[in-house]
Formats: C-alpha cells, structure tokens, sequence
C-alpha cells in the first residue's frame, strides 16, 4: 500500500459528519487552547522572579528542578483523564496485506500531535533564555534542555500506556487512583521528599550532560510496551470477541425498593456498564478531596463561611450537577424504546430522584472527615445537601425538558462535548449559583444563621412535596416525550 496512513485519516476527516457539528464546543476548545498556552508564557516570564522569592539559597536551575515532579505529576492524570487514545479505523486494513506493526507505529506517531505536548514549552523556552542560559554553560545547557524536552514524550507515552491499562481492567484504574494518591500523601506530609528526589535526576543532567541517555532510552522503552500493546490486539477475531463481552451487574435487588425499582436498576446498570456515566461517578468521588484545598487554613480560622457552603455544594452535591447536566440524555440512545415498555415516565423521574437524593447523602457523610478541620462542616454541609435534594434536583428536571442531544454512552466524560447544548452550559449558573446568591444576599442582611435555615428549609420543602412537584414534571415531559424523541434521533 503505496498511501500514506495519513492520507486515509485526512480523508476520513474531512468526510465526517462531525466535522461540521458541534462548531462552538470547538470554538472553545480553541479558545482553552490559546488562554492555557498564554498563561504558561506569562508563568514562564515570571518564573524567575518567583523563584528567587521562593527558594533565595538554591539556584534558580536547582529550584527549577525540584518544581518539575509536581508538575509532571499533575500533567500525568490530566493527560489520563483528558487527552484522547490514539485511534484510527484500522478493521478495513486488517484482511488486506498490511503490516500490523506499521498499523501500530502511525498510531503511536500520529499521538504525538497534541497540545500537551507543545505546551510545555510556552512555560520552558522563556525561562531557559530569561534565567538559564546565564547560570548554565553551552554543553550542560543543551543537556538540560533536552532532558526537560524528552521528559514530556516520557510523559506521552506513560500516560497512554496507563489508560490503555486501565481501560481495560477497573482493578489496574482503582490501583493507579491508590498509588497517586500514595505517592502524593507521602510527599505531602514530608514521609519522603519525592519532589526533591526526582529533582535532583535533573541536576544530575546538568552536571553530567551524559547521563541525558537515559530519557531516549526511556522513551524507546514506553514506545516498545504501547507497540507490543497496539500489536497484540490487531486481530478481527479478538475484536469480535471483545464486542461480545460484557460486564455482568446484578442489580435486580433495586426492584425491591418500590414502584421505581425497576427504573433505578436500569440507571444504576447504565452508570455501571458505560464508559462515560462511569467516569462522571468516579471524578464525582474525587471531588470529596477538594476540601483537602478549600478548607487547609480553616483550622486558623482564616477561611470565611462563604468557602464552606461552596464546598459543601460541590462535595455534596457534584455527582447531581454533572450527572443532572445530561438528564434525561443519558438514556436517549434507547429513548423511544423506553417510552414504547411498561415503564412510566413518573417512575423515571422518581428514579433520578432517588439516584441523586442518595448520593448527595452518601457524599455528605464522606465529607464528615472535615469536621477534623472545622466542626461547622456539620451543619453547613447538612443544609446545603438538604437544598440539593430539594431545590436543584427540580432545578435539573426543569432544565433537562429542553435536552435535545443525544449522548454517547462509550466516550469519556473529561473534555467531551458531545451532547452539549445550550442547556449544559448554562445549568451551572441556577445549580451553583443561584444557592450561594441565596445565601449570600440573605447572610448580608440577616447573618449567617438566617441564610442557613433559609437553604435549609426551602430543601426540606422540595423533599416534602416531592411526590407533588415530580407529578407535575411528569406532565411536562409526557408533553414533550415526541419532541424530545424526533430531536434524539436527529442528533
């Protein structure tokens, strides 16, 4: 095959149908991509002085470095959460006379062109001829630079490997969840200095360009593992095979809990078994450590109790808010069939009640743990959990009767923006906001007190009247069920 696989995946390209939708989700793709890429040039500029503040006994090369752990670190679990495996319609290829391995090379080298990888550089090159190339001499400096260069395809690479991994087995993805946050605990609370440690590899490139080997070889190594990994699995009957498999659930103990029983069994499976509503649930649980950042100084009493109800509403009720965002979408691949069986759409929507209710009191008990921090998380995370349940669950089946997008269950949930519509962007605004105005103009007038018995008693009020309220919501989407169905099967 004289082409070039390139050729091919330009053409598929600029054939799809995608390529012309979705035109303001890209807009602020771009628009991310260029407000990141100035503020590393503006870091970059910067970094010198900072580090002179910071670290006035160490060299600004030797404070560089011992800053680069943390960096690589945080960039690894963005890249897995968000940066796109390398992919590419290879079935076709596959009975023809076409080298697997050179399948699996233009994979690889095609992963290459993404903007984690060039962005880096908007922070290194400003600081490299601000800072560097006048602390460091022309053979070390060329050293360290490169060094730094081929750590971020060392980082490339890891980061597709470990989601290739992950992907697979739910075991391989809780392990490497556990082992970050153990390698982050230990550096943390000073067990080993793991920033200093890795620093110190840098150092020692600086000192002896030689030792710069040892991230080609590092490179080839993780090229090697993805290869081997991509080569293995370039065969139609092991795809066949995989599309037959499925993860078996069992979740028919849900049919006990009333006459939505069988509607929430079908939610909970759709949460388990699909990539996308999965990952919505694992980040919602990695949110209960956003205190760890939000609430460090409140043992000084330095942190306002405006932080607290903001915590409390992210910490609480975060699952509702991203999960909600996409109600009823989640299920709009199999909506017309749904609406054609025995299931009641009040059942539907008591089952998201439900859902969510539970969750946000799940949530509320794991962020307890603050109270080791602050007692006031007892009861500012009640009320605001309260108001969750009561208030902005019907705030999200208001705004799900314009859902109009339908969703891809198989696709991952970080930077996707499949299925967004005018109705998820803007759902953040009466979910998060409109509680802390609540809050805010009432502690104003009142004192903090008032505005919690406020929140909190207008969530008990939902939850009173939530048979009523779920009644009526039920009407509203009977209303639209046709629509909602015809905009479905358009998108």
């Amino acid at each position: 095959m004289k082409r070039s696989f390139f050729y091919f995946a330009w053409r598929e390209l600029t054939r799809s149908a995608y390529l012309r939708k979705n035109v303001a989700a890209k807009g602020v793709l771009i628009f991310l991509a260029l407000y990141f890429s100035l503020v590393a040039l503006f870091m970059g500029f910067n970094l010198n002085e900072y580090l002179e503040k910071t670290f006035p006994d160490q060299s600004q090369i030797t404070a560089f470095n011992s800053l680069v752990f943390i960096y690589v670190g945080f960039e690894l679990v963005i890249r897995i959460m968000v940066q796109n495996l390398p992919t590419f319609g290879f079935q076709p290829f596959l009975i023809i006379p076409v080298k697997r391995k050179r399948i699996a090379r233009y994979m690889l080298n095609k992963s290459l062109l993404h903007f984690f990888n060039v962005l880096p550089l908007f922070l290194l090159l400003p600081f490299t001829f601000k800072s560097a190339v006048h602390q460091l001499e022309t053979p070390q400096l060329i050293a360290w630079l490169a060094s730094l260069f081929l750590m971020i395809f060392v980082n490339h690479f890891l980061a597709i490997y470990i989601k290739w991994r992950t992907n697979e087995s739910n075991k391989l993805f809780y392990g490497f969840l556990a082992l970050a946050a153990g390698v982050f605990a230990i550096d943390y609370f000073g067990v080993f200095d793991i920033t200093g440690a890795f620093g110190k590899i840098f150092d020692f490139v600086a000192a002896q360009p030689a030792a710069v080997i040892i991230f080609p070889a590092a490179i080839a190594a993780l090229y090697f593992l993805n290869h081997n990994y991509l080569w293995n699995r370039f065969y139609l009957d092991e795809l066949s095979e995989r599309k037959k498999e499925g993860i078996k659930h069992d979740f028919s103990w849900l049919n006990q809990v009333g006459e939505y029983g069988k509607m929430l069994s079908l939610e909970v499976k759709m949460i388990a078994r699909n990539k996308r509503p999965r990952n919505v649930a694992t980040m919602s649980f990695l949110f209960i450590f956003y205190g760890l950042l939000i609430y460090k100084d409140a043992g000084k009493g330095e942190v306002p109790e405006f932080i607290f109800v903001l915590g409390g509403m992210f910490m609480t009720g975060i699952f509702s808010m991203m999960y909600g965002q996409f109600f009823p979408a989640w299920h709009s691949r199999y909506y017309p069939f749904l609406m054609a069986q025995n299931v009641k759409m009040k059942q539907v929507l008591q089952s998201a009640f439900f859902l969510m209710a539970v969750t946000n009191v799940v949530f509320y008990l794991l962020s307890l743990g603050y109270m080791y921090i602050s007692p006031k998380v007892l009861y500012i995370h009640l009320v605001v959990m309260l108001y969750n349940i009561g208030v902005n669950t019907f705030v999200i089946f208001a705004l799900g009767l314009n859902s109009r997008k339908s969703i891809d269950l198989d696709k991952r949930a970080m930077f996707n923006y499949q299925g967004m519509g005018a109705t998820q962007w803007l759902i953040t605004f009466p979910i998060l906001f409109g509680p802390l105005a609540v809050y805010g103009i009432i502690a104003a007038i009142f004192g903090n007190i008032v505005a919690y018995i406020v929140l909190g008693g207008l969530g008990l009020i939902g939850i009173i009247l939530h048979p009523r309220l779920i009644d009526y919501f039920t009407r509203q989407y009977l209303a639209r069920k046709h629509k909602m169905i015809a905009a479905y099967k358009k998108s």
